[in-house]
């Protein structure tokens, strides 16, 4: 099993360099953030978690391609991971310059998780409906891996179209994650967009007998679109609370967070498909980053 982090890395809080040198000195095989490019000022039905408003600390998100970035050139071998980027929100030509440059400052270090969004006012904002999200999501993916394909390329969708044109650097070997799946949801959507455009799926907070089962929807589903099941990278995010190396984080809403035994955690996950958990911690600050990192290292058994 490899062992991931993932946190709301803030503007105000914790250096990513030293958060990325740490995690890398612990032993943590990758680091990922998500994104907010704004937070409006009233939303609505926030629906994340059940819990009834956006978690304050969401409107000080900093750039996951800057942060990333300084992650990047301050390591050598962690992976640095999306979870996840607002697909429709950025163009897809921007998406796939920004991808590629990054990859290749990181040395091909970069996973992918892309997703669609949840609030209702930022996609509108941001100027589209939330109901077109997934069409426009899985259109600027196709987009993206098209740029990347060939010296020229053009692309005509509903949402997007463009003549050739020269898009570098290419980095079509970038692994491209769903974000999206979870308790209580319909988590064949997601599936079937794994199985027919990307590399894996990264999902929240399912028991190891749903990932099981689950992964065995998408085996039908890969063979069904020619695609190898083996070849995909499938990944769980579950509250460092949950594994006892942590304390809840604030997005978890009514999640259940009580601590359960790690290490027969992470072998039912594994034995049910899982190749990377990836841990939910508390936003990181100057003061409590170390400690936090080393607490879940700990746990983990990583040190």
């Amino acid at each position: 099993m490899k062992f991931g982090i993932s946190m709301n890395m803030t503007w105000h809080g914790a250096s990513p360099m030293e958060v990325a040198r740490l995690a890398e000195s612990l032993g943590f095989e990758s680091m990922w953030m998500g994104e907010h490019i704004f937070i409006p000022a009233e939303v609505k039905d926030p629906k994340l978690h059940v819990v009834s408003a956006v978690p304050a600390e969401y409107k000080h998100m900093a750039d996951p391609f800057v942060w990333l970035t300084a992650a990047a050139v301050a390591t050598t071998t962690i992976k640095l991971g999306f979870n996840i980027c607002l697909v429709p929100q950025r163009h897809p030509i921007v998406l796939a310059k920004q991808l590629g440059s990054l990859d290749q400052i990181s040395g091909g270090r970069i996973l992918f998780g892309g997703g669609a969004g949840w609030i209702e006012e930022e996609a509108t904002v941001m100027g589209f409906p939330l109901k077109e999200r997934w069409g426009r999501t899985m259109e600027h993916i196709r987009a993206m891996k098209a740029l990347w394909s060939a010296d020229a390329a053009g692309f005509e969708g509903q949402y997007v179209h463009f003549p050739p044109i020269h898009v570098y650097p290419k980095r079509p070997n970038i692994p491209i994650l769903i974000g999206s799946g979870g308790p209580g949801l319909n988590n064949s959507y997601a599936l079937r967009r794994v199985a027919e455009h990307c590399d894996g799926w990264i999902p929240c907070f399912l028991t190891p007998a749903e990932m099981k089962a689950e992964l065995a929807v998408l085996r039908g589903y890969c063979a069904e679109s020619g695609r190898d099941f083996a070849r995909m990278d499938f990944s769980i995010v579950m509250p460092a609370a949950n594994l006892g190396v942590g304390e809840m984080f604030d997005s978890a809403g009514a999640l259940d967070g009580t601590a359960q035994d790690a290490a027969r955690m992470i072998a039912d996950y594994e034995a049910a498909g899982v190749h990377r958990m990836v841990v939910g911690l508390v936003d990181l600050t100057e003061e409590n980053y170390r400690p936090v990192l080393e607490t879940a290292a700990r746990g983990l058994g990583l040190i």
